[in-house]
């Protein structure tokens, strides 16, 4: 960044940092939400990454000179307005905002994806805000008499001279409440939007069933077959995986407990003997899929016999197995998404006669995988598989169901039998019940002897 240098700081069991601006004043707003994020309970990735959003904003609009300056509503709003597309604009765009973070700054640019989540944690910044910077207008209007129930004082003093931080702050709050004031909607929390999506194909998102087991057989290293076979058996999203502590995997009893401080897969209702275990910590227990549970602590265990490191004070599991090996949560997002590309490269290499399709793939579809394995395959007894949809959403801890539905789809083989028996319907030719039990059934014996295929050739390539 070109007019903030970072200074870490602890809050709580999360690491953070604040702005210290070229003068050495420190960014009073950026501490406020940083501070919100830890007391809200984020997950501490969660915190870096708006963490990070939030700094490379305030860099820009200090550079264009509406952060920390007096000056008009007309001249923030532009500003405040032009960051995002500025960001997703190209290498020659020649845009006052767009030079300024491109050419200026150096700002790398978003993809549309990645921006809606940089609007996601400005939003938060500037609603979060609010309050602060009302406050902070109020108690300018008190000491300068605007306010008609201002204060009066008691005692005449001679007025203090404002220091430059206490102006550069007022200045700061002033140009919150500006933002705020001109968008009657904020109480919808958008005042950002990113419209459109990324230029991809509407492939599913889930990695395929068939293809996880050899997946794993791609991976160099323990660390990363144990992480994405953690990931795949539990539906855990990225950050919880590479978060994970030691003490919250049972080695005894094969289970492992993921933190869940919002209640959104039920801690509460962990048996009473357990919780001394877990130190008090909102956590819950994970459904393994057992093949891929097995997998993991097989991985587990080579890892921590030939490639972890123990450090002091550090309980985090995973870890870079390069140099000082360090926490792998400190490793770059696209240096995993780098490894996890490449294993997928080596499994397309392996089959070269069958496209496979992974390269659009991310760690991410391994949840995606989760969610769509509880959702049709899962053995719930009676002949019967799949979990419903409201047990998926409790077990993969999404808030609400629509979240869910879009990581879990339901089979497109089941899906293709209603759509058929609703035309034979509409047409009145309506078979027999028999008859629709018998085509469906086919259709799951055709799939499920794909996979069976794959499996034994699988099984022969081992001999």
């Amino acid at each position: 960044m070109k007019n903030f240098t970072r200074l870490n700081r602890s809050t709580g069991r999360i690491k953070a940092f604040s702005l210290i601006d070229n003068a050495g004043d420190s960014v009073h707003a950026f501490d406020l939400f940083v501070d919100s994020l830890v007391q809200e309970g984020l997950h501490a990735k969660t915190v870096e990454t708006y963490s990070n959003h939030i700094a490379a904003f305030l860099d820009f609009l200090t550079e264009a000179k509406v952060f920390g300056y007096p000056c008009r509503q007309s001249e923030i709003l532009p500003a405040v307005e032009a960051y995002l597309p500025a960001r997703l604009a190209g290498a020659n765009a020649r845009n006052e905002f767009d030079i300024i973070s491109r050419k200026i700054l150096g700002q790398t640019k978003l993809t549309k994806s990645s921006a809606k989540n940089h609007a996601a944690a400005i939003n938060k910044f500037l609603l979060g805000s609010d309050n602060h910077a009302l406050h902070m207008q109020q108690i300018e209007d008190w000491e300068t008499g605007v306010a008609g129930n201002a204060p009066q004082q008691i005692f005449q003093v001679s007025t203090r001279q404002r220091s430059s931080a206490e102006i550069k702050r007022i200045c700061q709050s002033s140009m919150l409440v500006n933002v705020m004031n001109h968008h009657p909607t904020k109480a919808a929390g958008k005042v950002l939007t990113v419209r459109g999506k990324d230029a991809s194909n509407n492939r599913d998102k889930d990695f395929p069933a068939e293809h996880i087991l050899p997946f794993l057989d791609c991976a160099t290293c323990a660390r990363d077959e144990a992480l994405w076979a953690l990931q795949a058996g539990t539906g855990m999203r990225p950050h919880e995986a590479i978060l994970m502590e030691m003490d919250q995997i049972d080695f005894t009893r094969r289970t492992v407990v993921v933190e869940d401080p919002h209640n959104r897969r039920f801690a509460s209702q962990m048996p009473d003997e357990y919780i001394a275990r877990w130190k008090g910590r909102a956590v819950s227990e994970t459904y393994f899929i057992p093949i891929l549970r097995d997998r993991f602590f097989k991985a587990l265990e080579r890892y921590i016999r030939t490639e972890y490191m123990p450090h002091p004070n550090e309980t985090l599991v995973f870890q870079s197995i390069k140099g000082d090996q360090k926490p792998y949560v400190s490793v770059s997002d696209k240096s995993r998404v780098q490894s996890f590309n490449r294993a997928c490269l080596r499994l397309q290499k392996r089959t070269p006669e069958t496209k496979l399709g992974l390269s659009e793939l991310t760690p991410h579809s391994l949840r995606h995988f989760y969610g769509t394995f509880m959702l049709n395959y899962v053995p719930v007894g009676n002949n019967k598989y799949g979990l419903e949809p409201v047990d998926v959403q409790r077990l993969m801890g999404h808030e609400k169901l629509e979240t869910t539905m879009k990581y879990a789809r339901r089979d497109k083989h089941a899906l293709d039998a209603k759509i058929i028996f609703m035309n034979m319907q509409a047409m009145n030719e309506g078979p027999e019940v028999d008859q629709l039990v018998k085509w469906m059934a086919e259709k799951h014996s055709n799939q499920a002897k794909r996979l069976n295929d794959i499996w034994s050739a699988r099984l022969s390539g081992n001999d």
